[in-house]
């Protein structure tokens, strides 16, 4: 009996125990470490350029070496000059070059460029400015302790840790800087009529309220869409489903550039040569009103008026193939594009659906 009791208190005593220590715990784990207090100070700035000044960039990473040059406003590849280098993308690189910060400086008498990774680098950033004034940047391995890359500058030995914003901006091959071309912005009720044909059978889709056409109508009506074979002959469509339709139209965006330059080999090898389905939208948009002068009349009363806004007839057409092996992704070209892209499945199953209904 006695021994019994003396174990029970021994357990009693084990588990007390237990829980001093996970309180203790707890506690180190809420209180501020002094180093995580260092890493929540401002980062330092290591080095900057003046804006817009860069127009060269050269950067090697995993995928190869790409050149850009900056002429005539607008940046280009000497590497492939039929590639529409996409503006924004390269304006990210060059705001991630024209200024950065380190959350930690190493400074070394000697630095062992193999430690950081530094002769076998992630990145390297080579750029020049208009006054002939060149900068490398070089990345070496990410510290995966704190998700930062080991960095140095050209003209300074000393090694930084700095964030992935510039590994990030420069993460790109030159497919993947190529301009991704978008589809017109339009409302329900820009759109005039659509026609889809798919497995050699057209079908028509019509709003007979032409609301496309009545813009400048005090009261645009309800688009009342309507749809058959047979132009001349169209049943009146289900609300629901001509919304869905509709919004499937509306929605479309092209994701991935496949090639920019397509030829015939790729238009056969993505099922373009012979498309599945294609789309043509006719749709309105309207010009730009235009403000008279202010006219001065025997009164001297002012008076100020303005061009009715004309509607402009406009049209565009997309061509839907294969779906690409990986991603499931319908391959799409818009008429008259050299490019080829990868377009989401789901708006497009919406639209070869119609071709189910009854």
């Amino acid at each position: 009996m006695k021994k019994k009791k003396q174990i029970k208190t021994l357990i009693i005593t084990l588990l007390a125990l237990v829980l001093l220590v996970g309180g203790y715990v707890a506690m180190t784990l809420l209180m501020p470490e002094e180093e995580e207090t260092e890493e929540t100070e401002e980062d330092e700035v290591v080095h900057t350029i003046e804006e817009d000044t860069i127009n060269k960039i050269t950067y090697t990473n995993e995928n190869g070496t790409i050149e850009l040059v900056f002429n005539n406003e607008k940046w280009s590849s000497p590497t492939d000059k039929n590639c529409p280098v996409n503006k924004y993308t390269v304006d990210s690189m060059v705001s991630a070059l024209e200024e950065v910060k380190a959350s930690r400086t190493i400074e070394k008498e000697e630095v062992d460029k193999e430690e950081f990774g530094l002769d076998n680098p992630s990145l390297v950033v080579d750029f020049t400015q208009k006054d002939g004034t060149k900068t490398t940047y070089t990345l070496g391995t990410l510290n995966s302790v704190v998700s930062k890359y080991y960095f140095q500058v050209s003209g300074d030995e000393k090694v930084y840790l700095i964030d992935t914003t510039m590994y990030n901006s420069f993460d790109y091959d030159l497919l993947q800087l190529a301009e991704v071309e978008e589809y017109p912005s339009m409302g329900g009720q820009d759109i005039a009529d659509y026609t889809l044909t798919m497995d050699g059978k057209t079908l028509y889709f019509v709003d007979s309220k032409d609301a496309a056409h009545k813009k400048n109508e005090e009261e645009i009506p309800e688009c009342v869409w309507k749809y058959g074979t047979n132009k001349n002959s169209l049943k009146k469509m289900d609300a629901d489903l001509a919304s869905d339709v509709l919004q499937a139209i509306m929605g479309l965006t092209n994701a991935e550039c496949v090639t920019y330059n397509l030829t015939d080999k790729d238009l056969k090898k993505c099922g373009l040569d012979k498309p599945k389905m294609s789309l043509t939208v006719h749709y309105t948009k309207m010009d730009q009103a235009e403000e008279d002068e202010e006219e001065v009349t025997d009164t001297d009363d002012v008076k100020e008026e303005k061009k009715e806004a004309e509607i402009l007839d406009c049209e565009f057409t997309v061509y839907f193939g294969d779906t690409d092996s990986d991603s499931g992704e319908y391959y799409v070209q818009m008429e008259g594009s050299k490019a080829i892209y990868t377009m989401n499945v789901s708006g497009v199953n919406t639209l070869m659906s119609v071709f189910d209904k009854k």
